[in-house]
């Protein structure tokens, strides 16, 4: 497994439970931002498809908790939308180009959804919950 098989698209796999049984479990599909080029197409997207932009320090450990319950509850989050993942370490350019292209203040970990080409909702660090992205989304 590489580094970035976690982020490739969406598939099932089987995980072997206790008993015998195997469960289906889903991946998030993530798509990697790591240029700043990137942010138009997330924006033109946006017009057809809600984006989420997760923004991930991998020096965090909130950041890293953030992710995994993202990641636990993909069964009910990757039909959300179009899912980008954004290491802010490892492309700092990219991350600066969001903080400024789409008029946020840079934190980390942050999650923001964009509508028709605009940030609808962005939220950092223990606000960034599956039960509050669906209550976002699903509200409207």
């Amino acid at each position: 497994m590489g580094i970035f098989d976690r982020f490739k698209s969406n598939h099932e796999s089987t995980k072997q439970e206790k008993g015998g049984q195997t469960k289906a479990v889903i991946s998030m599909p993530w798509a990697v931002l790591i240029r700043p080029d990137q942010i138009n197409d997330l924006l033109n997207q946006s017009h057809e498809q809600t984006v989420l932009v997760f923004k991930h320090s991998t020096r965090c450990i909130i950041s890293s908790m953030v992710l995994r319950a993202l990641e636990s509850n993909a069964d009910q989050l990757s039909g959300l939308g179009n899912w980008y993942y954004l290491d802010l370490i490892a492309n700092r350019a990219c991350s600066n180009q969001v903080a400024q292209q789409l008029g946020v203040i840079h934190q980390s970990p942050q999650l923001i959804i964009l509508k028709d080409g605009a940030v609808v909702w962005e939220a950092s660090h223990q606000s960034i919950s599956p039960e509050t992205i669906l209550a976002v989304l699903t509200s409207e």
